[in-house]
C-alpha cells in the first residue's frame, strides 16, 4: 500500500456510523456523571516531559516525546489523570476543594517494544480532588459502577484492593528488597507460579512464607480478605482491613454491594496510587474496562498538595462489550434533487425540514449517481 495511504502503526481511522456509536456511548456517559457534580474540562493533547511525563510515573520507554519547537522535550499525554492534577494546581490553585472534573480524550503510549507501535486509547476520565476521607473512595467506584451499569453489559464485576498491602507485607517479613521487586512483577503480571516460586527461594522464616503463599487465596467476599488481618498488628496493616471494612459499609450504602468483590493481590496500573484500588470487569473481556484508585500525593508534584481519588474507563472496550442495540440507531436521511430551476425552492424545503430535525442533503439531480443515492432511505425530487 502507498505510504500516503498509511497511518502510524496503533492509530485508528473511524468510519462514520463508528463515529456516531461512539459518540452517543461517550455523551450517555458524561451526561450521567454531570448529575453527579463533575464537570467536563480540556486539557492539550502535548505536555511537558518534566513534569507530567515524568509525574505520570510511567515507565520512561512508554512515553511518546519529541522536541517542541523550543527545544523543549514534550510527550504525547500518555494519562489524563496527570493533566487534570496540572490543571487543578495551576488553572483552579484559588478554587476552593473539592473539585469535581472529567475528561473525555485520547491517551497515547509507545508500545514499540512489543512491536505494535503506539497505543491510542480514547477514556473518559474522572477525578475527585480535596477529599481525604473514605466517602471519595465510595463515592468514585459507585459513579464508575453505576456508569457502565447504564449500559446493556453482562456481569459486571467490581475488585477492589489496597496499593499498599503487599508493600507492608513484605517489608514485615523483611524481604529482601531484589526479590521485593520480583514478587511485585510476578503479581502484576499475575504470573502466580513464578510468585510461589520466587517465594520459596527467600530465606525468612517458614510462617511468613506461608502468609506470602496465602496472599494469592485473599481475595472474594469482604470476610475472605479480613482473615489477613490478624497476621500483624502495627497500625498500617490494621489500617488498610479497617480501610476495607468500613468502605464496604458505605458502599452498600450506594447499594452496590452485590458487584463488589476484593482481592489483595491487586496492586494497580498506575504507579502513582497511593491506598484503595479498583478494577472493573465484565463478562467475555479479560481485562478491565474502568481502573481507578486514590492518589494522594500526585498534585504535591505540582505544588498543590491535596487528597484525590478518580477512575478512567476504556470508551474502546466499553463499545466493544455493550449491545449496541438502540444506540446505534442512526436518523433517516433525505435527499432533495433540484433542477436548475428548482434550486431555491430545494435550499428553502432543506431549511425547514433541518429546523424541524431532519438530516437533509441537496443536489443537482442531473449530478448524481445512482449508487450515490443509495445511502439516503428517502428522495424527494423538484422539477
Amino acid at each position: 500500500m502507498p505510504l500516503y495511504f498509511e497511518k502510524p502503526t496503533g492509530t485508528k481511522d473511524l468510519l462514520p456510523e463508528k463515529v456516531r456509536l461512539n459518540q452517543r456511548v461517550s455523551r450517555k456517559a458524561q451526561s450521567f456523571i454531570e448529575t453527579w457534580g463533575y464537570e467536563e474540562v480540556e486539557t492539550p493533547i502535548i505536555e511537558y516531559f518534566k513534569t507530567v511525563g515524568l509525574y505520570s510515573q510511567i515507565p520512561e520507554e512508554k512515553l511518546i516525546k519529541f522536541l517542541d519547537t523550543s527545544g523543549s522535550t514534550v510527550v504525547l499525554r500518555p494519562d489524563l489523570t496527570t493533566p487534570i492534577a496540572r490543571f487543578a494546581a495551576s488553572i483552579y490553585q484559588d478554587m476552593e476543594l473539592p473539585l469535581r472534573l472529567s475528561y473525555i480524550g485520547s491517551v497515547y503510549r509507545n508500545k514499540a517494544n512489543y512491536g505494535l507501535g503506539l497505543e491510542e486509547i480514547k477514556q473518559l476520565d474522572v477525578e475527585l480532588i480535596g477529599v481525604q476521607d473514605l466517602t471519595g473512595d465510595a463515592e468514585v467506584i459507585a459513579l464508575a459502577v453505576k456508569t457502565i451499569l447504564n449500559y446493556p453489559i453482562s456481569e459486571v464485576k467490581v475488585t477492589v484492593g489496597h496499593t499498599n498491602f503487599l508493600k507492608i507485607l513484605l517489608a514485615e517479613v523483611a524481604c529482601p528488597i531484589l526479590e521485593q521487586k520480583l514478587l511485585f512483577n510476578s503479581l502484576l503480571e499475575r504470573d502466580y507460579v513464578g510468585f510461589r516460586k520466587i517465594i520459596e527461594t527467600l530465606s525468612i522464616s517458614q510462617i511468613y512464607k506461608e502468609y506470602l503463599q496465602k496472599v494469592l487465596k485473599l481475595r472474594g467476599r469482604l470476610t475472605d480478605v479480613l482473615e489477613a488481618r490478624d497476621w500483624f498488628n502495627t497500625p498500617q496493616w490494621q489500617g488498610i482491613f479497617t480501610e476495607m471494612a468500613d468502605l464496604a459499609q458505605i458502599l452498600e450504602e450506594y447499594e452496590i454491594t452485590p458487584y463488589i468483590n476484593y482481592d489483595l493481590t491487586l496492586l494497580g496500573s498506575q504507579n502513582y496510587y497511593t491506598g484503595l484500588i479498583f478494577n472493573i470487569y465484565c463478562a467475555g473481556h479479560p481485562y478491565p474496562l474502568c481502573t481507578g484508585g486514590r492518589y494522594d500525593n500526585l498534585l504535591a508534584s505540582f505544588k498543590r498538595p491535596a487528597p484525590a481519588t478518580g477512575f478512567a474507563i476504556n470508551l474502546d472496550d466499553l463499545v466493544k462489550v455493550i449491545n449496541c442495540e438502540g444506540l446505534e440507531s442512526q436518523k433517516e436521511k433525505t435527499i432533495i434533487l433540484y433542477s436548475p430551476a428548482s434550486r431555491l425552492r430545494a435550499i428553502k424545503k432543506a431549511n425547514q425540514l433541518r429546523a424541524e430535525g431532519e438530516v437533509i442533503v441537496i443536489a443537482d439531480q442531473d449530478k448524481v449517481t445512482e449508487g450515490f443515492l443509495q445511502r439516503f432511505t428517502k428522495r424527494v425530487v423538484l422539477d
